[in-house]
């Protein structure tokens, strides 16, 4: 019991100082800092997890992801390549509103750290023709970029899932698919449907498809690089920064390129989220958090869903849960129904982790608040997860 609520106490920091509008990035180090010396680090505990934060290659790598992503949108910006992707799925699609959701989810079909950052400026100029508050263009980025992560055999989680519960990937993604679709229906009759347009568009979408292409080209390097051919997204996201990059070099300016792809706020707030991950595992409560829920003797169900939400939570990556929580909860998965609900309850609670960095990057770009992005999520998050167990119960 001790543990959860040090674990709790630590997330209650960075939620408070969020609430308070203290530098995301900042509240996110404090957080850590907290858990540190609760969990029993001590000052060399928590200077020695910073320090292997800080020099080890998956934060180095996860920066350099991210830095290229920013470049790779920067250079979109300066060249007209969104304006184009926004003529593109103009052309595809009846009505402007429709780009809202068609980009980020277009987006989402590459798994990749913080692929909000693709989306954010593609969707911007259509969001501002209907004067969307920052909160709204953060939700609607965010939700949709994340609606394929529940049954997309690319993602991470679900090849996990799949190793660790002996059943194929296929059939998780197929049994799984419905709640896709079921996120993409709630966050378009919430976020978008209401929208109001005067005419509709003309459509031909031969012409928007290769638009389209043309102007995504540098997204489809790295879905050939990474996903096809297996290469690690890094190589990826730097070829398709390259790819684009260099025939433009007359065309745009570099300096403002590399400014914004290695921001310090952006990179210091990178570091804050490793930091934080590397904090919990240095603690131990993580590994002993599952035991301590069983040890309760609450229903099984309860466990199901709570244990992966928490964990989710905490780490903001759908990944963690799954290999952190799964094969605890193996002894449990007596039919798919009991699988789904723990991936369920796992992806509600990365959805609302203050570390997820979609989340907290959507709302850096829009500069959007954060506390009332949470408040405008809980209504659709909570129609979503009722819908989605009825589908467990009833058709799993």
């Amino acid at each position: 019991m001790v543990e959860i609520i040090l674990l709790l106490a630590s997330f209650l920091v960075v939620i408070i100082l969020i609430w308070l509008k203290v530098n995301i990035g900042v509240s996110i180090f404090l957080g850590a800092l907290t858990l540190a010396f609760l969990s029993g680090l001590g000052i060399n505990g928590a200077l020695h997890s910073l320090y292997s934060t800080i020099t080890s290659w998956s934060t180095l790598r996860l920066i350099l992801i991210i830095s290229f992503i920013m470049g790779i949108t920067s250079v979109f910006s300066q060249i007209g390549y969104l304006k184009d992707m926004e003529n593109a799925v103009l052309h595809l699609f009846p009505k402007a509103k429709h780009s809202l959701w068609t980009l980020p989810a277009l987006i989402g079909l590459m798994p990749m750290p913080a692929g909000a950052l693709v989306s954010a400026p593609m969707i911007e100029p259509v969001a501002n023709k209907f004067n969307l508050k920052p909160e709204v263009k953060t939700l609607i980025n965010y939700w949709f970029r994340h609606v394929w992560e529940l049954s997309w055999p690319m993602y991470q989680a679900i090849v996990i899932t799949s190793a660790v519960v002996g059943i194929s990937i296929r059939e998780i993604s197929v049994k799984m698919f419905p709640l896709t679709i079921l996120m993409a229906t709630i966050g378009y009759l919430f976020f978008v449907y209401s929208l109001k347009e005067d005419k509709a568009n003309g459509r031909n979408k031969v012409t928007g498809l290769k638009m389209l292409l043309k102007a995504t080209y540098p997204i489809l390097v790295i879905i050939v690089l990474s996903i096809i051919l297996g290469l690690d997204m890094l190589y990826g996201s730097l070829v398709g920064f390259l790819s684009i990059l260099l025939p433009n070099l007359k065309r745009i300016s570099l300096k403002e390129v590399l400014t914004r792809a290695f921001q310090p706020r952006i990179v210091f707030l990178l570091i804050a989220v490793m930091y934080f991950k590397d904090v919990i595992e240095a603690s131990g409560l993580v590994d002993v958090l599952p035991r301590i829920m069983l040890s309760f003797h609450v229903p099984i169900i309860i466990i199901l869903l709570v244990t992966p939400f928490i964990i989710g939570l905490m780490t903001g990556i759908s990944f963690a849960y799954v290999a952190m929580v799964f094969p605890l909860l193996k002894p449990f998965f007596t039919g798919f129904d009991k699988i789904a609900l723990a991936y369920l309850g796992g992806y509600m609670g990365m959805l609302f982790s203050p570390v997820h960095l979609c989340l907290v990057f959507s709302a850096e770009y829009y500069k959007a608040d954060l506390g009332k992005v949470y408040l405008r999520m809980l209504l659709p998050s909570l129609t979503f997860l009722v819908a989605g167990l009825l589908y467990i119960w009833l058709i799993l």
